[in-house]
């Protein structure tokens, strides 16, 4: 007999002031870096906050529709782990908020603001570019909640009659008009079956508006049709390699003790496994067209990522260390290494992805990768190798790059303990 039912309970203490002491440090960092009067202090702070953002916003909805994903399939094997996914969505409003620092530091982010890109005027004119990324973060964020609230409404039947407080209070407000818990579970089954098509096109829609508007207009002289896909494809993956993480990491907890079973590690570790191979295929279907036509234009965002060795003219041996050492090739080729790599060759038996030991470093990896992999499609855009070479500071884990990336883990797991925990108390579902 199924249990999903909502158990909301107080916010566990340690873990909850270990977050909160994580996003003072990321707030602190950021309002230092971004009201210095260090110019170039200014830029980075802005730099990496973006860099950040791009990552959380997607992973978190990318958890989304991989919920979506598992409902238009009628999977079967996962238990609560889906619960787990919807609380890692919880994060999806926040980004919408914080997008609001993207804005404010636009001038430090993208040339375009400033000085117009001949022939791209209309599409990258400030107002209208900002306007509808803030109409389409919108769009996806209202879809998202909504989805959130049809999947729990019917977990909240005893939670509406028990909970105290302001729990009690929530679940009342989102169960008005309620018909029982049977019926309610029926309508909600009917409603978001249709609704989990609609996340995942305005996932597809919206992310690849994003992709194409703050992230590949740092660089707006480059053009890529498969970049929308494959910044939106990385989101999805880093969700899936995200929650198997929270799910090793869990196992033993009160909450899902017995529920994160071997056939279960063993279907995240075949989700982590195979599309990371997809992950490749888009970067491939990529890259390999930009080094046919070797167009100067487009081979210019490769070299500044991959070096000189990764195009056409060069084809030889000789000076492949020098040319390994240029600016942001080693963590470049560190994102295949662990995004793609590692995943592939670690997760290609059966007994790697069963045990947890493996499952959850791998998971790990793949989620560090996906860190250095938005950390490269944003620097080396606005500091270029030259730049570097000259003498530009670059790390991804200076001061700031830590101090405002780890406010993006304490506001993301804050919202997870939050949505898992307090309200609606998605878990234990137990099975």
């Amino acid at each position: 007999m199924t249990q999903d039912v909502a158990t909301p309970r107080s916010l566990p203490t340690l873990p909850a002031a270990i977050f909160g002491a994580l996003v003072a440090i990321g707030a602190i960092t950021l309002l230092v870096g971004a009201s210095s009067s260090d110019a170039e202090l200014t830029r980075r702070t802005y730099r990496v906050f973006l860099h950040n953002w791009l990552m959380w916003a997607v992973l978190s909805n990318g958890a989304l529709v991989l919920s979506s994903a598992m409902r238009l399939t009628n999977a079967r094997w996962q238990g609560p782990i889906h619960r787990i996914a919807d609380s890692m969505g919880a994060y999806v409003p926040v980004s919408l908020v914080l997008f609001v620092v993207v804005y404010l530091g636009r001038h430090n982010l993208y040339e375009w603001v400033d000085h117009p890109v001949p022939g791209k005027e209309f599409w990258f004119e400030p107002a209208f570019a900002f306007t509808r990324d803030t109409i389409a973060l919108s769009w996806i964020t209202f879809i998202s909640l909504f989805y959130l609230y049809l999947t729990v409404r019917p977990m909240l039947g005893r939670a509406r009659d028990g909970a105290p407080g302001l729990r009690g209070a929530l679940a009342q407000r989102w169960t008005a008009g309620w018909r029982g818990e049977e019926r309610e579970r029926d309508i909600s089954t009917r409603r978001l079956r249709k609704l989990s098509a609609v996340l995942v096109l305005s996932y597809a829609i919206c992310y690849s508006l994003i992709a194409i508007d703050l992230c590949m207009s740092l660089a707006p002289e480059w053009v890529s049709t498969m970049f929308p896909a494959f910044y939106g494809w990385g989101g999805f993956l880093s969700a899936c390699s995200m929650l198997a993480l929270i799910c090793v990491v869990m196992r033993n907890s009160q909450d899902l003790r017995g529920e994160i079973t071997t056939s279960r590690m063993h279907d995240m570790g075949k989700m982590i496994f195979a599309f990371s191979i997809f992950w490749m295929y888009l970067f491939w279907s990529q890259y390999f067209v930009i080094w046919y036509a070797n167009i100067p234009e487009e081979t210019a965002f490769v070299v500044n990522r991959l070096g000189t060795q990764f195009v056409q003219d060069v084809w030889y041996f000789d000076g492949f260390w020098t040319r390994l050492a240029e600016p942001y090739v080693k963590v470049s080729l560190s994102v295949w290494l662990l995004v793609w790599i590692v995943p592939f060759w670690v997760l290609l038996g059966q007994k790697p992805k069963k045990t947890p030991a493996i499952l959850g470093p791998v998971a790990f990896a793949s989620v560090l990768g996906f860190y250095l992999e938005r950390y490269i499609l944003v620097t080396p855009s606005l500091v270029p190798p030259k730049a570097v070479l000259a003498g530009a500071a670059i790390t991804p884990f200076s001061w700031v790059e830590l101090g405002i990336a780890t406010g993006f883990i304490g506001l993301f797991f804050l919202c997870f303990l939050s949505f898992a925990r307090v309200f609606p108390g998605a878990l234990p579902s137990k099975s």
